[in-house]
């Protein structure tokens, strides 16, 4: 990042010249770090970017504290076990992994990780509920070539439009301003689409960008669509960590040990020439420091808005922190005493033109046949997740419950009576699913977001040109810490 120039125009007199007596009375007044300090990283946000960033630092030589407000690791990944019953487990945030996701891959092999793989035929084998009725994808496919046909030309659409566009550098393209100014549903509004091929669109790209489509700066929607290209979609969501995938976190905190410190939000950021002074305080009210030469921020803009920065960040840092939000995204998990989806030929892939959207079966990459018990989740996007968000968790369930019933209603007597919700709006340090770049956003944030140099540095699932995965967040903190280099000798 840029040098700090807030903070040396403090030392620069109306001649341009350094005045000697504000330099010597800055130095009197400052606190000195530790020698030490220069050694020293310190990473806001236990979530797989910043322990991603803490363990590839230490690799390097540095020191590294990882500060996290909340009382767990894991950020959006968070896995349920309770109340499932034993063998059960669903994922409230960062479900799925993609064949190419080979950093995540490689973290859990690393930390001996099992990966349970999903079913390879779950889209084929979802079912569609359209119009009242319910039918099976690769049926309706059939019967309604268009509905297939396209979708596919949405998508290619996208690939033709974007060209030559480098995803690690989208704001390069000829046209990026042009591109950014715009939505995807502008996008949308150029193509013509049967109902089948319509719902597709709005299910899949909606679920994608956790957000409507005409919040979604078209300029994202091109670099996603040029990353997604090369992965076919039987390479798609094809595998969950066994254990659940907050199994890997958590080993990754093992490892760093008494370098991550739990329920400590960050409340003021102090920048000086030597680097940061980073202030926290607890949930008894006790305060403490740690000065460190670099400040990883891995956690999503929302939950680094509470952060006072004296003196404050650079405009284009400040607007990627007050103005980048993340799409509205809620999961409904309900358990049934038996997987009669299976029993019926389906997969538990779910795409509707109810308000809930879509839904999978949350426990496919787990053992058991039609005979066990599993688990549906309603994964809410967009407006409909919006509004999920204001209610509480038992009248959350209560609402989409029913939509889910319309879709199996021979389901109703299966129902256990478990179930959870997740509203990632309604949490604290996260404020909403991932990150959607809305219109005229990624041109200026991006490359704010991966500039090198400075104290400051953004890690994330945002500041990376494949966005919103659990692969993301692994990618950004190897990057950052790349980025960072060796510690001094």
């Amino acid at each position: 990042m840029a040098p700090n120039r807030l903070t040396r125009r403090r030392f620069l007199g109306a001649t341009g010249t350094v005045a000697a007596g504000a330099l010597v009375a800055a130095c009197t007044t400052t606190a000195r770090p530790a020698v030490a300090t220069r050694r020293k990283v310190v990473v806001v946000g236990a979530g797989l970017s910043g322990l991603t960033a803490a363990l590839s630092l230490r690799a390097q030589g540095w020191d590294v504290v990882v500060l996290e407000a909340r009382d767990r690791v894991g950020g959006r990944v968070h896995t349920l076990y309770d109340p499932y019953p034993a063998g059960l487990h669903v994922e409230a945030g960062g479900e799925s992994i993609d064949d190419n996701h080979d950093q995540i891959q490689a973290l859990a092999r690393h930390y001996g990780l099992a990966l349970a793989h999903r079913p390879a035929d779950k889209l084929e084998r979802a079912a569609v509920w359209l119009d009242g009725s319910r039918g099976v994808l690769a049926s309706r496919t059939t019967t309604d070539p268009a509905m297939l046909s396209g979708y596919v030309t949405f998508g290619d659409g996208l690939i033709q439009l974007a060209g030559d566009l480098d995803p690690e550098h989208p704001e390069s393209a000829a046209d990026a301003e042009r591109w950014d100014a715009m939505t995807l549903q502008d996008y949308a509004d150029t193509q013509q689409l049967d109902p089948g091929a319509a719902l597709l669109v709005q299910s899949d790209y909606r679920g994608n960008f956790n957000a409507q489509l005409h919040e979604v700066s078209l300029l994202f929607a091109l670099q996603q669509a040029v990353v997604d290209a090369s992965l076919p979609e039987s390479g798609v969501e094809t595998m969950r960590i066994a254990a659940g995938n907050s199994a890997l976190p958590l080993a990754m905190a093992r490892d760093l040990g008494g370098a991550v410190r739990l329920g400590v939000p960050v409340t003021r950021v102090d920048r000086h020439p030597w680097g940061v002074r980073v202030h926290t305080t607890d949930g008894a009210g006790t305060t403490a420091t740690e000065d460190a030469a670099h400040l990883v921020l891995a956690a999503p803009p929302p939950g680094l808005r509470g952060i006072r920065f004296d003196p404050p960040l650079p405009a284009d840092q400040a607007a990627v922190i007050d103005q980048l939000d993340l799409g509205h995204a809620l999961k409904v998990s309900t358990e049934y005493r038996s997987r009669f989806w299976v029993a019926e030929g389906l997969s538990g892939f779910t795409i509707t033109d109810l308000p809930f959207g879509i839904a999978w079966d949350s426990t496919d990459s787990m053992p058991g046949g039609a005979g066990r018990p599993g688990v549906l989740t309603q994964f809410v996007t967009g407006d409909a997740a919006a509004a999920g968000a204001t209610l509480a968790a038992g009248a959350r369930i209560a609402s989409f419950q029913p939509q889910l019933a319309t879709v199996y209603p021979e389901g109703d007597h299966l129902r256990t009576g478990v179930a959870t919700t997740m509203a990632w709006a309604d949490e604290r340090w996260t404020g909403g699913g991932y990150a959607v770049y809305g219109p005229g956003q990624l041109a200026p944030f991006w490359p704010t977001l991966r500039r090198t140099g400075g104290p400051v540095w953004f890690a994330g699932e945002h500041t990376e040109a494949l966005a919103g995965y659990m692969e993301s967040a692994v990618r950004s903190g190897h990057r950052v810490a790349g980025a960072i280099g060796p510690a001094p000798r």
